[in-house]
């Protein structure tokens, strides 16, 4: 956890972050969908990244009162002032995130739906929320017209999946079986494209009629 992270953050928040959803996911694997993890379990599992940081811990309360009252993920959010969209800010997204993933514990629609109608941040928000309910549960819970719908050449579902099927032979074998191969050179002339596709919408903004 720590050396992924470091690759692009150095926080000690960010850490805690992810830590808290590292252990979220490993316990999210590990039961049955159908039964969450108790309010307590919940706590423990927040509280097991807080490495002694105060705003952590009134994080951790804040989501076991809002669990307590029956709270909607929005509310959550409004809750924690971010009533106009959850920020990029670890101790905003992992919160409501996994505040998500408790309250529709074992639905990936609803686990996402809740956090994207929350706005703001909607990538970096929907994608720890994604990733929480996805490790819950499995391939199989994905809607399949959202798997279909996903146009992202050369990368692709098939080969996220020929991904998660070597991580799982190299863990099972213990040795190192190399990357996956890809057509990776296309993914330059891709990005220019969609670097264009970007600005040429951005500055169509900037014309008439506005």
């Amino acid at each position: 956890m720590r050396a992924s992270t470091e690759i692009t953050h150095t926080d000690p928040k960010a850490m805690i972050g992810a830590l808290a959803v590292a252990r979220m996911a490993a316990w999210g694997v590990a039961h049955d969908p159908s039964h969450p993890p108790s309010i307590e379990e919940m706590s423990a599992l927040l509280m097991g990244a807080a490495n002694g940081e105060p705003q952590w811990s009134r994080l951790v309360c804040e989501v076991k009162e809002a669990f307590a009252a029956d709270t909607t993920v929005s509310e959550f959010a409004a809750i924690l002032g971010l009533k106009n969209g959850v920020t990029g800010y670890v101790f905003h997204t992992v919160p409501v995130a996994a505040y998500a993933w408790l309250r529709h514990f074992g639905d990936f629609r609803s686990t996402v739906e809740a956090v994207l109608d929350c706005g703001g941040d909607t990538d970096t928000v929907g994608a720890i929320a994604g990733a929480l309910a996805g490790a819950t549960v499995g391939a199989i819970g994905i809607p399949q017209t959202w798997l279909e719908g996903i146009v992202d050449w050369p990368r692709s579902v098939g080969l996220l999946q020929r991904v998660a099927e070597r991580l799982a032979q190299q863990r099972e074998e213990g040795r190192p079986l190399g990357p996956v191969t890809y057509c990776w050179p296309a993914v330059l002339p891709r990005n220019l494209l969609f670097l264009a596709a970007v600005l040429a919408h951005g500055f169509r903004r900037l014309a008439p009629p506005y």
